[in-house]
């Protein structure tokens, strides 16, 4: 992840910062923590307790999934421990409570990080997209498929549609900046994909590839057969309801059948 200048002074950009607007942006914690929580259940029959977030960040999920049951724990597992480091200070610290006590954050590789055993392990935002080889997204999904008790369910989501795979940019307007995501690049040859995002302010100043992806774009059949040779027993794929606008409704269920569209976005469970 890398940021391309410092905004000039006294600018909207020169005061924000780039992982409050990664998190406005990007991320809905609280609807993960739901659908995994009520995911969970329905495949095992209790609720989960413990989950471990692997390419956590700034563990924002951590501290939802605390935030949602007095006796939940979270592990973080990332490779910066500025960002994460920004998430205790930003997040955690001021949240109160018992939260700092019940999250715990691991500055590793997610594929050296097996114990504790947890109930829930999860990567979202797309983020096992840097391993790039089945060799290298096998080791991955063995390693959290180790890390789950033994009735532990992995959660991922999955990108995809036609728009994926070509060059283009897309804006978000969320009123008090815009968000774009930038595909700047693709090889059809191995699905290799380079992706900006930047953030654009009403006073004209910008935060140009505040974060920036070199990953590989991953096929739904393709996660699915290397889950089960990583040793999963089942994988499940969780559609959203749309209504007629096409707007999601927040509810999910497992289709047949579904047409390609230009983007579309899916949660991802396998079954230990």
């Amino acid at each position: 992840m890398t940021t391309s200048k410092t905004p000039a002074r006294g600018t909207i950009a020169s005061r924000a910062d780039r992982h409050a607007l990664y998190e406005r942006a990007v991320q809905d914690t609280e609807r993960d923590v739901r659908f995994f929580a009520r995911s969970y259940r329905k495949l095992r029959g209790h609720e989960p307790m413990t989950l471990r977030e692997d390419f956590c960040g700034t563990a924002a999920l951590c501290l939802s999934w605390v935030k949602s049951h007095a006796e939940r724990t979270a592990i973080g597992v990332d490779l910066s421990q500025d960002t994460m480091d920004w998430g205790i200070r930003n997040r955690i610290l001021p949240a109160g409570g018992d939260y700092v006590d019940r999250i715990s954050l691991v500055h590793g590789d997610v594929r050296e990080v097996r114990r504790p055993k947890v109930d829930i392990v999860c990567a979202q935002n797309f983020s096992y997209y840097c391993f790039k080889t089945r060799a290298e997204l096998v080791e991955y999904f063995r390693a959290a498929r180790a890390g789950l008790q033994r009735d532990g369910v992995f959660f991922l989501d999955l990108l995809g549609g036609t728009e994926v795979m070509m060059e283009g940019i897309t804006d978000n307007d969320l009123g008090e900046f815009t968000y774009r995501w930038e595909q700047a690049r693709f090889n059809i040859v191995n699905h290799d994909f380079v992706c900006h995002i930047h953030f654009l302010f009403p006073d004209g100043s910008r935060i140009l590839r505040a974060f920036t992806y070199d990953w590989r774009l991953w096929t739904m059949p393709e996660i699915r057969e290397l889950l089960l040779e990583a040793g999963f027993s089942d994988v499940h794929f969780y559609w959203e309801k749309t209504d007629a606008e096409g707007e999601g409704m927040g509810v999910f269920y497992e289709p047949d059948h579904v047409d390609n569209q230009e983007i579309w976005w899916t949660y991802v469970a396998a079954e230990r």
